[in-house]
């Protein structure tokens, strides 16, 4: 079987310099508790506030289009997450672009945005520290007794000419000369072992 995650990953290592991978894979003892693990994990992501419980530096929220929070904190395409990432000095906005799903395989696919809670409502304002280019990849994928999540970034380049102004255009320029790159990556390596180690957890017992 052919994964769309194989595919991302081979993505990134053509363009290494704009990549970024962090993964945490597990082994079952047999399939069955592998497939467990692969569907309360599935569950979990769908789950904004599931996020928030697994990250260690950031914490996330989701809005509508109208900036508005809604009722449901499940993930849906076209809905902005607001990420805070300690350190940053501000907030990066993201909109979920694509929600894969197939038998053994999940994916949550976002890109940079706008703040749809500015009054000016400019949508061509990218608030975030990459570009609009970018997209991140929140894969799971279970071959046989494995699972593995991962998150993949593509097209990863510094924002600094289309921002809402000089000002952001400094503070992302600063950040990158800063330990952001670094941060955001372990952040990232270690939502997906706290996720992992939870399924786990919950698959075996």
């Amino acid at each position: 079987m052919k994964f769309k995650t194989d595919s991302l990953l081979e993505q990134s290592r053509r363009d290494e310099d704009h990549s970024s991978f962090s993964s945490a894979e597990k082994t079952f003892a047999d399939e069955r508790e592998a497939a467990r693990a692969f569907s309360i994990l599935k569950t979990k992501l769908y789950d904004v506030d599931e996020w928030n419980d697994h990250a260690m530096l950031s914490s996330f929220d989701l809005f509508d289009e109208n900036g508005q929070m809604p009722t449901t904190k499940k993930f849906a395409v076209g809905a902005f997450l607001r990420i805070s990432l300690k350190g940053t000095m501000k907030y990066d906005w993201v909109r979920v672009v694509d929600i894969y799903e197939a038998t053994d395989e999940f994916i949550v696919s976002v890109k940079p945005t706008y703040d749809p809670t500015e009054e000016s409502g400019d949508k061509r304002s990218i608030s975030h520290f990459f570009t609009d280019e970018s997209t991140n990849n929140f894969c799971l994928v279970r071959k046989s007794t494995s699972v593995m999540l991962c998150v993949i970034g593509l097209n990863e380049k510094m924002n600094t000419a289309e921002t809402g102004g000089a000002l952001e255009a400094v503070r992302n320029a600063a950040v990158n000369l800063g330990s952001y790159l670094g941060v955001q990556r372990g952040e990232w390596e270690k939502f997906c072992h706290h996720f992992m180690d939870d399924a786990a957890g919950k698959a075996s017992a």
